[in-house]
């Protein structure tokens, strides 16, 4: 910005000075109506003038650069060479003293600055286009040019220039003005304003159509107007016949300073200018659209209507030009539909495929199964761990990767085969006849590795598979897309086929899952707390708090149900909210009436909870509503949750962060890894029941639950067995080292109120 603000206070500057030269010429035209003018009084005006454009083009070169400098420097030039045919000009008709026609300098400087400025419009640069483009852009010039041409044409025989022997014009003050000075005068002024109408509308098509390429469009159109001035004065000559020192030259030079200024100004202030926001739908559709060669058709039109009315016939030669503008334009009119057909075509393709592997998309697959009735079987696989892989790799090797599996899938089926990619690291394959060995052969084609990048990667598949024919068909995705869902929920590197059950399940689910919405809108749901004791004494230190859901019409369902639908719909979070919300009541409660010796409460985290980034933020903002201390809020998370890391394990770092403990909740039955002890903020480890079943047995049935005592003693770590329903197992507990454990034969999941009892039960017996 600093770099421009000189330049752009010298335009606005010069921009002032020219309206002086303007006004000046036209307060001393209407002067010398009142008396007796010498017939240069407004050449000095013109002067001025034309020595302003100059140095305006010298001010926008200064802080343009590349191309657009270079543009500015021929508009300079140019505007230099105007001068001095100005300056000429004047010079000769202040000899005179009465008014001439320019001499061969002036006429010769007037055309050549007005090729130059033609020139410097051709020579500005243009992006590449296609040959459509190239093809509709010199059609839509040809149209302008031709309508252009009928115009002046007709401008030129409605108003003929003065023969040779046109009689003497009167003087008032000074010698006759004879017929050939007039007439030399005419036809310089014809030379002058042809040459200057096409570069005019040359300049409208470089803007409208073409594009101004590094040049600020608008500092061009202040420009194009120029083209104006010539038949401008065309007009006036016959008008300012009586006054000798309205010279029709100086007045139409007068403005080329303020347009020069206007359009210097506008391109110094450009780069200052953000682009404008483009608002509505029209106005990105009319942005893409040049208007140009519209109105060209519209003024010529109109122009032919209003001569034929006139004349009461066309002439010849408007005849003759009409039919060829009419053929432009209808040869226009069919490459615009030629290239609205290849636009179709483009836009069909690009929505039926997708644009990383080249694959046609979920829409075009769907498409072609809802057109088949003949045997078909079709195949949903879906890359195992691919968030992982992508997040280690990053999205660019991610992306190689999936162009990988979509070259291995087309290349293991051929031809024969439909594949698409349906959405993120899933493909679908169509193939004719029901194959019953389809989803072994996918998942075969996979146990060699991925080329990517020079790398070799091992990514394994699993896939769901339906085969079927007739009316059946059109079902096909649906169904293998389920049996995908049972496959994944087995495990990894496995295909699935579709049955019966899989669309009974769903069904159980779906309803399910509509039921447990509306329970959480009745309140239907009501938590049950099972103690944690200290060993030996049986003291409780704390409660896990269990969802239970007891519609009011019905039994009671169990979590071993609801809970897994409500991990795949996503009402797990607010479920785990409400979970959250009463748990933490209880507690602060607890607190309040148990101080210090108030027992922690344990709440189950989903792995679905763990990824949403909100989590920490409800934690925190419910414990400070409810006054809560965050070591009496414990959260348990499964292995499998935290085991690949990335987003779930950052959720548990901020938890801790909190002040609320974390507990590895089965831990020894998942993907059990010391590793994991160290890079997630654990507190407590709860050793599964199966561990604890195996007590009091041989050494060897024993040495997890032992070796998981030492280990979290170790670390510092809170051991906690779960499971424990016999005396004998608690006995063998606390001599392996155990001081925390949780079981039947301590206590069942009961409500609040029965937790309130033991708790006043421990204090009196204390």
């Amino acid at each position: 910005m600093r770099l421009t603000q000189r330049p752009a206070l010298v335009a606005g500057r010069l921009v002032l000075l020219a309206s002086v030269w303007v006004v000046l010429a036209v307060v001393l035209g209407v002067a010398g109506l009142f008396g007796d003018a010498p017939p240069w009084l407004l050449w000095p005006s013109a002067i001025g003038a034309t020595g302003t454009a100059a140095y305006a083009g010298l001010i926008a070169a200064g802080a343009s650069a590349g191309s657009a400098r270079l543009f500015w420097l021929r508009l300079a030039a140019a505007a230099g060479v105007l001068t001095a045919g100005t300056v000429a000009h004047a010079l000769r008709t202040a000899l005179a003293g009465h008014l001439t026609s320019m001499n061969l300098f002036s006429a010769v400087c007037y055309v050549g600055s007005v090729a130059a400025v033609a020139y410097a419009m051709v020579r500005l640069p243009h992006p590449p286009r296609s040959w459509r483009a190239n093809l509709a852009i010199c059609l839509d010039i040809a149209v302008v040019g031709v309508a252009a041409m009928l115009i002046i044409t007709h401008f030129l025989r409605s108003y003929p220039q003065l023969p040779a022997g046109a009689p003497d014009m009167p003087h008032p003050a000074g010698p006759p003005m004879h017929g050939a000075p007039m007439a030399g005068l005419a036809i310089g002024t014809t030379l002058i304003m042809l040459v200057t109408a096409i570069t005019g509308v040359l300049a409208v098509i470089r803007i409208g159509i073409t594009g101004a390429g590094p040049v600020h469009g608008p500092a061009l159109w202040f420009l194009a107007p120029a083209g104006l001035l010539p038949p401008l004065s065309w007009l006036l000559l016959p008008l300012l016949r009586p006054w000798p020192h309205l010279s029709v030259t100086a007045i139409v030079l007068a403005p080329i300073g303020l347009m020069f200024a206007l359009a210097a100004r506008s391109q110094i202030r450009s780069p200052e200018r953000p682009a404008r926001p483009v608002g509505t739908r029209w106005t990105r559709r009319w942005r893409r659209i040049s208007v140009v060669p519209y109105a060209a058709v519209a003024v010529t039109v109109g122009m032919l209507i209003f001569v034929t009315l006139h004349l009461g016939f066309l002439p010849p030669e408007l005849a003759g030009g009409s039919v060829m503008l009419i053929t432009l334009v209808v040869i226009r009119q069919i490459a615009a539909l030629s290239d609205n057909t290849v636009l179709l075509d483009r836009l069909e393709e690009q929505a039926n495929h997708d644009d990383l592997t080249g694959l046609p998309n979920r829409r075009r697959f769907a498409a072609v199964l809802q057109e088949r009735t003949e045997p078909a079987t079709v195949a949903v696989a879906d890359l195992d761990g691919f968030g992982t892989l992508n997040d280690r790799l990053g999205d660019e090797r991610g992306d190689a990767l999936l162009r990988a599996a979509a070259g291995r899938i087309a290349e293991t089926f051929g031809p024969d085969a439909f594949v698409a990619r349906l959405l993120g690291d899933e493909f679908g394959v169509l193939v004719p006849g029901e194959d019953g060995h389809l989803g072994e052969r996918l998942v075969r084609a996979f146990r060699q590795p991925l080329r990517v990048d020079g790398h070799d990667l091992l990514v394994t598949v699993t896939a769901g598979v339906a085969a079927g024919r007739d009316d059946i068909v059109p079902d096909l995705l649906r169904r293998a897309e389920l049996a995908l869902k049972a496959a994944k929920h087995a495990g990894a590197n496995r295909f699935q086929e579709h049955t019966a059950e899989l669309d009974s399940t769903a069904q159980h689910d779906a309803d399910l899952a509509a039921a447990l919405r509306r329970g959480l809108d009745r309140g239907e749901f009501h938590l049950a707390y099972q103690p944690i004791v200290e060993l030996p004494d049986g003291r409780i230190i704390g409660v896990e708090a269990l969802v239970r859901w007891q519609p009011p019409d019905g039994a009671m369902v169990s979590p071993a149900d609801f809970i897994p639908v409500a991990e795949r719909t996503g009402l797990i979070l607010d479920l785990g909210l409400w979970v959250i919300e009463t748990a933490c009541a209880d507690a602060a409660r607890w607190q309040r009436e148990h101080g210090p010796r108030a027992p922690r409460v344990n709440i189950n985290v989903s792995a679905r909870q763990l990824l949403d980034p909100e989590l920490p933020d409800q934690v925190a903002s419910t414990m400070a509503r409810y006054r809560l201390d965050p070591d009496k809020i414990t959260l348990e998370i499964t292995e499998t949750a935290v085991f690949g890391g990335g987003a779930a394990l950052s959720t548990v770092k901020e938890l801790r962060e909190l002040g609320v403990g974390v507990a590895l909740d089965d831990f020894g039955t998942g993907q059990s890894s010391l590793t994991l002890l160290r890079t997630c903020p654990v507190t407590t480890l709860k050793v599964d029941k199966s561990f604890i079943d195996e007590l009091n047995g041989t050494a060897e049935q024993e040495a997890i639950a032992t070796s998981l005592s030492t280990i979290a003693a170790t670390l510092g770590l809170r051991a906690v067995a779960e499971g424990v329903e016999t005396y004998e197992q608690a006995v063998r507990l606390e001599a392996l080292g155990y001081r925390y454990a949780q079981g039947y034969y301590f206590a069942k999941p009961g409500p609040a109120a029965l937790i309130d009892a033991a708790l006043d039960r421990d204090r009196v017996q204390q």
